[in-house]
Parts: C-alpha cells; sequence; structure tokens
C-alpha cells in the first residue's frame, strides 16, 4: 500500500515510518508541511491510498491540506488519516468536514495505528469518506438518457450539504467522540415515506435529486443547529450533533417544516409530473451514555424507529 505521511515534527514521521514498518508497511513518503506534501502528491504516478495528516501545522493547517486533497480526482476516495494532539469537538468536526475518513489522537495507540492500517491495506480498494461530497457531482443527464444505476441500499454521498459526510465517516466520528464522555451527543433519522416505490419509479437522477432536496429540507428545519448529516440507503437519512441542537425538537414540527420547504422545491419527472416525498422522524436517541461500538449501534436504532414510524403511517398527504 502506498502511503504519505504528512507532519511538521520529523521525530513523530521517524516513529510513525518504524511503526508501519514493523508491520511490513514500508511504502511510505514524507513530508514536514503542506506545501511539500502537496508537491509529492501532484508528482506521484500512482496516486497514494492512504495519507496520514497533522491537523496542527504551521502556515497551511491539515484540515485545509485534506480539503485539497479531495479535489484531486484520484483522491476522491484514499483513506485520510488525521492525526492530532487536540481531541476537542470542534477539532474533529473540523477534520470530517475537510473530508477526513478517520481521526486519531496523539500520544497515538501504535497498536490501534496498525490494526487500522492492515484493515486498509487488506481491504483492496479506497475506503469510502465524506469528501465525496466536495467534489463537483457528474453532470445530470439529458432528459430521457440513461445514467448510472443507483441501487435502493446504497449510502451514497450528498452533495451540496456543509455538513453532510458519508456513513462510514459518520460511524468514525461517532466513536471518535465516544472516547470521551464529556460530549452530550444526541441521533436522530429522517425515513422517506415509500421511498422503495420512489426508487422504483424515478430515474437514477431522480432519485439522486430527492435524496439531496430531502437531506436540504431537514437541514433547513433543523436550524439554527447544523448536525452531521448522513444517507444511510433505504431512503434514510441519520442526524448526529449536540444534545442541546437537536435533543428538545419536536418530530412533528420538524416534519411539517421539511414538508412545507419539499412543497416549496416543487420537485418533478422528467415528463412533468409531481413527485410527492414525505419525511417521518425518528424519535431522538441520546449517544452520551454509549461508548465504542454501541454508540454505533444506537445511531443505528434510529433509523430502525423511523422505518417503524413509516411502516404506521397513513398516506393522507
Amino acid at each position: 500500500m502506498k502511503m504519505l505521511a504528512v507532519d511538521d515534527d520529523p521525530y513523530f514521521l521517524e516513529l510513525l515510518q518504524a511503526v508501519l514498518a514493523s508491520a511490513g508497511l514500508t511504502d511510505l513518503a514524507l513530508a514536514t508541511s503542506a506545501t511539500e506534501a502537496a508537491q509529492i502528491i501532484a508528482d506521484a504516478k500512482p496516486p497514494f491510498e492512504c495519507c496520514f495528516i497533522d491537523m496542527r501545522m504551521p502556515e497551511i493547517e491539515g484540515d485545509y491540506l485534506c480539503k485539497w486533497i479531495r479535489r484531486l480526482p484520484d483522491y476522491r476516495d484514499t483513506t485520510i488519516l488525521m492525526i492530532t494532539a487536540k481531541s476537542e469537538k470542534s477539532d474533529i468536526d473540523r477534520a470530517f468536514l475537510a473530508g477526513a475518513s478517520d481521526y486519531m489522537t496523539k500520544p497515538m495507540d501504535l497498536a490501534e495505528l496498525i490494526v487500522r492500517a492492515k484493515e486498509i491495506a487488506r481491504s483492496g480498494k479506497r475506503m469510502k469518506h465524506p469528501g465525496a461530497k466536495a467534489s463537483a457531482p457528474a453532470p445530470a443527464p439529458a432528459e430521457g438518457a440513461q445514467s448510472s444505476r443507483i441501487e435502493f441500499t446504497d449510502p451514497i454521498p450528498l452533495s451540496g450539504i456543509r455538513t453532510a459526510i458519508d456513513l462510514n465517516a459518520m460511524e468514525k466520528y461517532l466513536l471518535q467522540l465516544s472516547r470521551s464522555r464529556k460530549y452530550e451527543l444526541t441521533a436522530c433519522a429522517f425515513k422517506i415515506f415509500e421511498a422503495a416505490k420512489l426508487h422504483l419509479v424515478c430515474s437514477p437522477a431522480e432519485f439522486r435529486n430527492i435524496l439531496n432536496a430531502a437531506a436540504t429540507a431537514i437541514m433547513e428545519a433543523l436550524r439554527p443547529s447544523r448536525p452531521f448529516i448522513s444517507y444511510a440507503g433505504y431512503g434514510a437519512f441519520v442526524c448526529a450533533g449536540d444534545e442541546s441542537q437537536i435533543g428538545g425538537m419536536e418530530a412533528a414540527a420538524l416534519e411539517r417544516a421539511i414538508a412545507a420547504t419539499l412543497d416549496r422545491m416543487d420537485l418533478r419527472h422528467h415528463n412533468g409530473l409531481p413527485i410527492k416525498v414525505r419525511l417521518l422522524m425518528s424519535s431522538p436517541q441520546k449517544l452520551g451514555v454509549w461508548s465504542g461500538r454501541k454508540v454505533v449501534d444506537a445511531m443505528y436504532r434510529t433509523i430502525g424507529d423511523a422505518e417503524e414510524r413509516c411502516s404506521q403511517f397513513d398516506n393522507s398527504f
């Protein structure tokens, strides 16, 4: 696996190189600044498969380098691990908003680092990440043209939403924050009513437009809070943020606000017929009581709750 490590501390780079080499991972390029890393990346053929980037560096910080890397076509799906001495939520948020795949704090658990690196190498493919949304979306096909199929189960990236991250990154984000019990997090889910039917009758471009419109309407309803949002496949969205942001919001009021926004969007098929979209919300789930994988399981339970609401909902709109 071809790797790049960027850190302004040369001693840390030496340690990282030695630890990875002990695990048989020796194809590692080193850079002590974002500028040097950018030049190495520009010259790299083939591109790197994994990048370790220090968050706090002089002149150009790591999250800005991460954003730049994500804009490169060859690096839309590359695994990027942000490494920093900071464990504050604001720094973790910055890293994932920039397109990081994962986040580790110094001093690192070296055994955990080796496990993560080996998992990436064994996968044989690049991991999913939030940065895919930062890239320019593929142009919509002309009316009547064929476009690539979207599987109903696929947790595809959302576009045009600042706090949208992909599902894999959402899991890593919650796992990272769960290591500290000082953050009171809450998750909730939204499910498109009869999403499977919409997927069946809509073109891929229409269904993608529905997903982005639904996510936009959700974020509008949640204002002024700006939680992270991911599309989980199956017509379901998950949101996670501070308990003070979404913990006390009333589901019925949010659903009405989302419905009003979608009505204003006036979604239509290519033939001009209207597309009716209705979202139902789960009960908020407090995540602060959980740690490790249990916090991720709690997030997924909100999707099950939203699905249960859909199964009981009488389509009267």
